[in-house]
């Protein structure tokens, strides 16, 4: 009798110690994944362009507009492609510490669209398209909640928090004008005019939140495939904004074709600070102490680049 136990329990300690070594030190998951927008909002204001998509008639004559229909536009910029590699250490067979770095690409989301026809012929005479994608660079510090099993399949819980590190928000804008509405905002001379407009919006330092629910399933000694359903929250405020390009033609009042380029641009119309208030001493075209010749003022504005994923990947022990 006392053989037997002192054999089961030489068992016991030889099944917790190969259990040990299984659970214990340090892996890698190289991380694919892709995420969908969960809760749509609607997108910022594109300079002087909300977020609608308004369709119109123009009566060329008389200069005047009637609405066809007019729609808000929402979105999140947190639908589109991740790529990552996590480094993480298991401490016990329930609790693991991670973290990851991640780059984001979201997909084209259209911010702004106007679209005029001219009521006689169905011509188009205003056609403006403001289309914007996210790209960012974060990191993941999370703690993992493993359920102890000796089966293949092998679930777990995670929290934890997203820290951006890099990115911005780049919004391409292309007008075609013949009414001589966005002309003039560039050079009172012009009637018409086509260009394209490549801006670039800077973020300001944030936190979101991620917590995700997953399962590993051992592929080899060493090599487990894993799969999670994850979900982020990450607002973003901006901070700063750049036109980096500007292209086009412009057509004067004499029907001639000029070039139109960056340098057609005041200082103020190139870049701008945002802020969480503005009052008199801004510099906002309309006080009375705006100067074109220094970098504009305007309100801060906000999207989530988060929504719900699924992670798939390898975890590589070590």
């Amino acid at each position: 009798m006392k053989k037997l136990i002192l054999l089961t329990l030489l068992v016991v300690v030889a099944t917790v110690g190969t259990w040990a070594q299984e659970v214990r030190g340090f892996y890698l998951k190289p991380t694919g994944s892709y995420f969908i927008k969960v809760t749509p909002v609607e997108f910022p204001n594109v300079g002087e362009l909300q977020p609608r998509d308004r369709v119109f008639n123009i009566n060329p004559l008389l200069a005047e507009q009637t609405l066809i229909s007019e729609e808000t536009i929402t979105g999140s910029f947190g639908q589109g492609w991740r790529a990552g590699l996590t480094g993480g250490f298991r401490f016990s067979p329930v609790v693991a510490f991670e973290m990851g770095i991640n780059y984001f690409q979201s997909e084209k989301q259209t911010m702004a669209r106007q679209t005029g026809y001219n009521q006689f012929n169905g011509n188009t005479l205003l056609s403006v398209h403001s289309k914007g994608q996210a790209k960012a660079l974060d990191l993941t510090p999370a703690l993992v909640f493993h359920v102890p099993t000796s089966k293949n399949f092998r679930p777990y819980l995670k929290i934890g928090a997203v820290l951006p590190v890099y990115g911005y928000l780049d919004i391409t804008t292309t007008v075609n004008d013949q009414t001589g509405t966005v002309a003039e905002q560039l050079n009172p001379a012009l009637r018409a005019v086509e260009l394209t407009r490549e801006e670039r919006v800077e973020p300001r330092p944030t936190i979101g939140f991620l917590g995700a629910a997953g399962f590993s399933v051992p592929i080899g000694s060493k090599v487990s495939f894993f799969s999670e359903i994850e979900y982020r929250n990450v607002s973003v405020s901006s901070k700063e904004k750049e036109v980096r390009k500007l292209e086009g033609t412009g057509t004067t009042l004499l029907g001639t074709k000029v070039p139109i380029t960056i340098n057609d641009l005041s200082t103020a119309q190139r870049y701008t600070d945002y802020h969480k208030k503005l009052d008199q001493n801004s510099n906002v075209e309309g006080n009375t102490n705006y100067n074109a010749n220094e970098r504009g003022d305007d309100l801060r504005s906000y999207i989530n680049i988060g929504g719900l994923g699924m992670n798939v990947g390898l975890k590589l022990a070590f």
